[in-house]
């Protein structure tokens, strides 16, 4: 019961909407929400807005039941949710007149904002670093394979001769835009909403900046009701998941596709390869089939929470920031095991180098480059020259004889110099396969990855040292104090 209503939520509507969230809190959360407390604290005793003995008197009591592992709470009921369970037994542990000051310029609004950035800089920083290491991964094997010669594929055929560095390069750039998109939203996780109160601020002369840099975060928010009714950040997390998670099922699609070919040009160790329980003979590449499942989890998570914060008022609102994020947290964490697997895979994929050739031969992806040959060797232009070689393919394939052979019968030019390597070697134009080019590529993709880990690694301390240095805080206060 509260000063307002004269009775608890029926049993029924709380283990709906209330006991998830005390289980959430008693698994984690609710020490989040203690740091939140300590920062707040320290900063309404500082300010001389709480008598520093109340104010350290609720901190002592917050970490002895931190200490505890929060042992009280476990089986303490919870009708009105785990906020008001945990203000209440600091009440019964201190009296109200002490712990009441806790929620002093607070609400339970500013205070789920705060904790829902805090998790979702950690969430933030999970995929991030997940992702460097993918692309770190991506950007060595690249450069153990610039002369591997095999196809390029368009719709499912060999189509011109690139090389395997060629194609991790063109995923590591990918890869490389998205963290580079994924790490705008580390400056709108370093607004700290705590301050905002339940959505209108406070008349309460309290000191935003100091709570927020306790917490990790560089500054305030700047409009309290955008401080509790926003929750975009997490919107535009899903989508950077989602994209990732796209991109991670086409290279798994084809990397699935190279290892399962009846002459496979990739090949994985027994290490990341399943067994039929039926067929003896089978090495199954299935971990890839996760990374291609897993890829709903986010647009899953997108959509759901796209489709539950439309048409909800823009303020607090249970709806979007209790409803609408449920399954954040979920998808980008699916999304980063994807990442890891990958990782895996790509790390330890061992390329056939004969089969890629033999493949990128018998798909006869030389045939473009014969083709310009002949377009500028008696000026009749690519079109005449590409229906020439069009139809020399077709003679070639019914007879079983190399195209460079047919053509050259045909034109009386000498095409022994045009074989798949030597194309893929010579396509330096346009950001081809040609080994220079590549490397160039390579060069530019490590530096802003470095870059890009730079300031992931600077975030990420800053909050990984939130609770480290609020403690200090918390001692020093105590000692000015004692």
């Amino acid at each position: 019961m509260t000063g307002r209503l004269t009775s608890t939520l029926l049993p029924e509507a709380q283990a709906i909407v209330q006991q998830p969230g005390v289980e959430k809190a008693l698994a984690g959360e609710l020490r989040t929400a203690m740091d939140v407390d300590r920062a707040h604290l320290i900063m309404l005793v500082e300010r001389a807005i709480v008598p520093a003995p109340a104010g350290v008197a609720v901190l002592d009591a917050i970490d002895k039941l931190d200490a505890s592992d929060l042992a009280d709470l476990h089986e303490r009921p919870a009708p009105r949710g785990w906020y008001l369970m945990y203000e209440g037994y600091l009440c019964e542990q201190l009296d109200l007149e002490v712990a009441g000051w806790l929620p002093t310029a607070r609400s339970r609004n500013d205070l789920s904002a705060t904790l829902a950035a805090m998790s979702l800089r950690r969430a933030l920083a999970m995929l991030g670093t997940t992702l460097v290491r993918l692309q770190l991964t991506l950007l060595r094997q690249a450069r153990a394979h610039l002369h591997t010669v095999m196809p390029g594929f368009t719709h499912g055929q060999p189509a011109l001769p690139i090389t395997y560095a060629h194609y991790l390069a063109a995923v590591a750039g990918e890869l490389g835009r998205t963290l580079r998109h994924l790490l705008l939203a580390i400056d709108d996780l370093d607004e700290c909403p705590l301050g905002a109160g339940a959505m209108g601020g406070t008349s309460i002369p309290i000191d935003a900046q100091r709570t927020a840099e306790l917490l990790g975060f560089t500054r305030p928010s700047s409009n309290s009701l955008a401080a509790v009714a926003s929750r975009d950040t997490a919107l535009r997390l899903c989508a950077d998941a989602t994209g990732i998670a796209d991109l991670l099922s086409r290279v798994a699609t084809d990397l699935h596709g190279w290892i399962s070919a009846p002459e496979p040009l990739l090949r994985l160790p027994d290490s990341l390869v399943g067994q039929s329980s039926m067929m003896p003979q089978k090495r199954n590449a299935y971990v890839l089939e996760h990374v291609q499942g897993r890829a709903a989890a986010a647009l899953g998570a997108f959509t759901a929470m796209s489709a539950g914060t439309q048409k909800s008022p823009f303020t607090n609102s249970i709806a979007v920031h209790t409803e609408a994020t449920r399954y954040v947290e979920e998808a980008v964490r699916v999304t980063t095991e994807s990442v890891t697997l990958l990782r895996l895979v790509v790390s330890n994929a061992i390329p056939d180098r004969e089969a890629m050739l033999a493949r990128a031969e018998s798909g006869m992806t030389e045939a473009t480059e014969i083709a310009n040959q002949l377009a500028f060797a008696d000026g009749r232009g690519f079109r005449a020259a590409h229906e020439i070689v069009g139809a020399a393919a077709r003679r070639a394939v019914q007879a079983g004889v190399s195209l460079r052979d047919v053509v050259g019968a045909d034109s009386g030019t000498a095409l022994d110099t045009l074989d798949v390597t030597s194309v893929a070697e010579s396509n330096c134009y346009g950001g081809g396969p040609a080994p220079q080019t590549v490397q160039h590529d390579l060069a530019d993709l490590t530096g802003s990855l470095l870059a890009a880990r730079r300031n992931l690694r600077a975030a990420s301390g800053r909050w990984e040292s939130t609770h480290i240095r609020i403690a200090r805080a918390v001692d020093e206060l105590r000692q000015e104090h004692a």
